[in-house]
């Protein structure tokens, strides 16, 4: 804890640390028994205390703030140890005239600490380019509105830019020579609140506010009530809709569902309650859990991008290993010199109902309101073979073999043989729970010397002949 004190230099009042405090006066009395005791010294003397209350004044323009010792040794540094300065008698003596020309200091970009709202890079972008902060406040919100992650190019600002803590700092960043006209106009121009330009843009940035709050907390909303009440709201408003809360079950896992969820929320959410602060901001213009909300923020943004690629290389995970089981079964061997392939009807069921997507012969339908996941087999048909048999192949994909041997067996596809008619399903089916994996059915069926093979217009597409090359 350190002691402050309030001081009156030239006029103007500062509060002013302990230690600061006394550096100044050793300063200012080292100066004045330099100069001595004339009416000449005493009027250098109250040129230099004005000219120190000026520097003061240019980076504490709020007395609420306290000089600090720093701040002090910068003034010095600026205008000179007291060795420095020329006592005004031995007029006998030639003087050489001292040039007045202060040159100016090169304006620089910094971050302004006394009129920020949260890092101080639109106050210090205003300075810069001379214009009123709100302006850059304003240009930062509209565009993270319409964009979504322009609060991140603050974020980067705020790191890149350096904060003005110096006097000397201070006064690059405001521009001009310390002390001149340019600085002096400057610093009185600074923006207070009291000028109708400001007033007007006070005004506007205030129902900007609320309406950033407004449109941040009804998005938030509906952003919480669709990730947690889904089911109830399709179920309500949607009526036989309700497969679109379960279309994820056929892609994420269990622990997949909860990291994507966790993702997502984030992802989509802290920019709405970025808003929703920024609207707070505009509003009651205070300072103080900026720095640390923004950090925070950003961190579970980062966090939130990073649910999702890791849920998504997780998935990826998934289709790693490619696995199949192969069943084989004989046939008899009809009497008749035609084998028919035809339909099994039971299976057409399976293509009924409303078609949600589709994909390399794997398709997901919504049937009274439940989704099922079928497919399209490719037949082939083997003629002037040896056996009269069939061969289904079902295939799969997975995080190892395992677990593709695993999904691979949760493929249903049927076929029945009755003398010379050979039945087979229109679409095989993965049994529920269904995890979308890359599925497929192949059947050969290899018909024997002398047979031939009349195939039903409903498979006719999905087959293909060809000859025994053995």
């Amino acid at each position: 804890m350190k002691k402050t004190v309030q001081i009156n230099l030239a006029g103007h009042a500062f509060s002013i640390d302990e230690d600061a405090y006394e550096k100044l006066d050793a300063y200012l009395k080292a100066v004045e028994n330099k100069l001595g005791n004339n009416e000449e010294a005493r009027e250098t003397l109250d040129d230099i205390n004005l000219r120190i209350a000026e520097l003061f004044r240019g980076v504490h323009s709020d007395a609420t703030s306290a000089i600090t010792l720093t701040d002090v040794e910068e003034v010095i540094k600026t205008l000179g140890a007291p060795a420095d300065y020329e006592t005004p008698d031995e007029p006998d003596e030639p003087k050489e005239e001292k040039s007045t020309f202060e040159p100016p200091l090169k304006k620089q970009l910094f971050r302004d600490p006394d009129s920020r709202v949260l890092g101080g890079v639109c106050s210090g972008l205003g300075s810069y380019f001379g214009v009123d902060p709100i302006i850059f406040r304003l240009l930062f919100i509209v565009a993270t509105i319409l964009y979504g992650t322009s609060f991140l190019a603050y974020i980067v600002l705020w790191i890149a830019i350096p904060k003005a803590v110096t006097v000397q700092q201070r006064i690059m960043m405001m521009g001009g020579a310390p002390g001149s006209d340019s600085w002096r106009r400057r610093q009185v121009n600074r923006p207070t609140g009291t000028d109708p330009t400001n007033s007007i843009l006070r005004a506007l940035a205030v129902v900007f506010g609320i309406f950033l709050i407004i449109v941040s907390f009804v998005s938030l909303t509906g952003l919480i009530v669709s990730f947690t009440l889904t089911d109830v709201l399709f179920s309500s408003f949607m009526g036989d809709g309700t497969w679109i809360s379960q279309i994820d079950s056929l892609f994420l896992m269990p622990d997949q569902r909860l990291t994507a969820f966790l993702g997502l929320l984030l992802t989509a959410g802290i920019p709405l309650l970025v808003l929703f602060y920024l609207g707070m901001h505009l509003i009651f213009r205070f300072k103080k859990g900026g720095a640390a909300f923004l950090v925070t923020s950003l961190i579970l943004w980062l966090a939130g991008i990073g649910l999702i690629v890791y849920t998504g290389l997780n998935i990826a995970t998934q289709y790693a290993t490619k696995d199949r089981i192969e069943e084989t079964s004989d046939l008899r061997i009809p009497t008749s010199d035609t084998i028919y392939i035809d339909v099994n009807q039971s299976s057409l069921a399976l293509g009924k109902g409303e078609s949600i997507l589709s994909h390399d012969g794997l398709s997901v339908r919504s049937s009274n309101n439940k989704l099922v996941l079928i497919g399209t087999p490719d037949i082939e048909v083997i003629k002037n073979a040896e056996h009269f048999k069939i061969t289904v192949r079902k295939e799969a994909r997975g995080k190892n073999n395992q677990r593709a041997a695993e999904n691979a067996a949760r493929i249903e596809f049927f076929h029945l043989q009755n003398d010379s008619l050979l039945m087979l399903d229109r679409y095989f089916n993965v049994q529920s729970p269904a995890l979308i994996r890359n599925q497929k059915v192949f059947v050969d069926i290899e018909v024997p010397t002398g047979k031939e093979v009349q195939i039903a217009d409903d498979l006719k597409y999905l087959v293909e002949i060809s000859e025994d090359q053995y």
